[in-house]
């Protein structure tokens, strides 16, 4: 009888605990997701580009629970990083929209296509390069311009030298700051280009 009595007493304490823990961690977890951090908002509408100043950006207390990651707290300073999309007026700052690098500085993949013969044959992705424009000869074999160079220390991203096989022009990924890209799209409506190992 003793025997069944304990044996009862020790399922409640069990009970009795399992209960306390449960409800420990709920409110555990209540609290830390009510929990208030600092973080960024603009204080005005700031189009895409806008250098950041001190005078630009808010702090404000929220709980962002589990979205805290997306957004930038006052542990993450802001001041000379650039908008990458446009925010509204007291919209929280998200790390997506916003970069270190100017737009001047900042760069895209660009595909053109070259002929095989202006193209180093033992050139490698990842080196650097320098892009020239060649006008090509109108009729009666006058050269309309001069070469001149139009794009300078951008990356070879890919080549795709199985293009060949069909035509006689070689498919490139090209990276390149943004200021380059409109220079480099107009030197594709007419002459060639060539590409040139950057050295040093």
């Amino acid at each position: 009888m003793n025997t069944q009595k304990k044996a009862a007493q020790t399922r409640f304490i069990v009970a009795v605990s399992l209960f306390a823990a449960a409800l420990i961690s709920a409110l555990a977890l209540t609290a830390l997701g009510n929990r208030t951090d600092s973080y960024w908002v603009a204080k005005s509408a700031l189009a895409p580009g806008v250098e950041i100043t001190r005078d630009q950006i808010a702090l404000v207390k929220v709980a962002l629970g589990e979205s805290a990651s997306r957004y930038i707290s006052n542990s993450t300073p802001l001041e000379g990083s650039y908008i990458t999309r446009a925010q509204s007026a007291g919209e929280l700052i998200s790390i997506n929209d916003v970069s270190d690098l100017a737009p001047t500085q900042r760069t895209q993949q660009v595909p053109i296509a070259v002929r095989s013969s202006d193209l180093p044959i033992d050139i490698s992705i990842g080196e650097a390069i320098n892009i020239y424009w060649v006008p090509e000869s109108a009729m009666g074999g006058v050269q309309i311009g001069v070469p001149e160079v139009v794009v300078k220390n951008a990356y070879l991203r890919s080549i795709d030298r199985k293009s060949a096989n069909f035509s006689s022009d070689i498919a490139l990924t090209i990276s390149l700051i943004d200021s380059q890209i409109i220079n480099l799209l107009d030197a594709t409506v007419s002459g060639r280009l060539v590409i040139v190992r950057a050295l040093g």
